[in-house]
């Protein structure tokens, strides 16, 4: 598996190897930049896809003949979605996961502690959710993540082990926030683009050609469609004979630290 240690070993190998080739034999000075440039499309592609596990073990789904997937949910939480989203969950006897953004949780404890009381797993998104989130230092990202902790665990008396990454991108001082706080690291396989494709029909149509065991969808309770998506999803899930579970069953992990 390439990650960011195998490619900061490998690359300067490959540089030698030009260097040496073209001191023997000579080669066209185009190989040195095109070698810069595969190194950062490397990085790009590492950074950016949160399945490559190439700065972060990322959990996106697992193998299995099992008709089982689970449901997650950014961005939240909001005082209105969230709750009408509950219901739907609660009709159809389903848990999820929640993974809020640490200012939306100031005022709305009451959301928080609801998702708790229902069963579901709440996770760390980031305080901020920063445009800028990726260039931040281990040591801001860390002062962020411990921020949105202890407003849950205010809230709910619980310590969140789960964490999924704003945007799902990851960068070497993620990694080191990340591992100083032990989080396990939730990515996706199916990610819905709810907020910004918000066609219902073409919405449906997606999901349900990706559902598949073992599959992890992502959506996000931060607009009023996702209620009606998430109810008629679920039909389909069922009628199709798929069951949801939660993250931490699909993947075999704690989802709090203190539990």
């Amino acid at each position: 598996m390439l990650n960011h240690r195998k490619v900061n070993l490998i690359f300067p190998l490959l540089f030698i190897l030009l260097l040496t080739l073209d001191l023997r034999i000579g080669i066209s000075n185009w190989f040195y930049p095109a070698l810069v440039v595969l190194k950062l499309a490397v990085m790009f592609w590492g950074s950016y896809f949160i399945n490559s596990n190439y700065h972060i073990k990322t959990l996106c789904e697992i193998k299995t003949d099992e008709k089982i997937i689970a449901l997650t949910f950014d961005d939240g939480p909001d005082n209105t979605v969230t709750p009408a989203l509950l219901q739907v969950l609660k009709k159809h006897n389903v848990k999820a996961a929640f993974f809020c953004i640490g200012r939306k949780i100031e005022g709305k404890e009451n959301v928080i502690k609801q998702i708790d009381s229902e069963g579901h797993i709440i996770g760390n998104h980031s305080f901020s959710h920063s445009n800028f989130f990726d260039f931040f230092i281990a040591r801001k990202m860390k002062n962020e993540f411990e921020h949105s902790d202890k407003l849950v665990f205010d809230a709910t008396g619980k310590q969140m082990n789960f964490f999924r990454p704003p945007y799902g991108i990851t960068t070497p001082a993620m990694k080191k926030a990340v591992a100083e706080k032990q989080y396990h690291t939730i990515g996706w396989s199916v990610r819905s683009m709810d907020s910004m494709q918000k066609n219902e029909e073409k919405l449906m149509s997606k999901l349900t050609a990706q559902l598949k065991p073992g599959a992890v969808f992502l959506f996000h309770d931060t607009w009023q469609g996702v209620v009606p998506l998430i109810d008629k999803f679920l039909n389909e899930v069922k009628a199709q004979g798929f069951k949801v579970v939660r993250p931490d069953e699909l993947f075999k992990v704690n989802a709090c630290k203190n539990v």
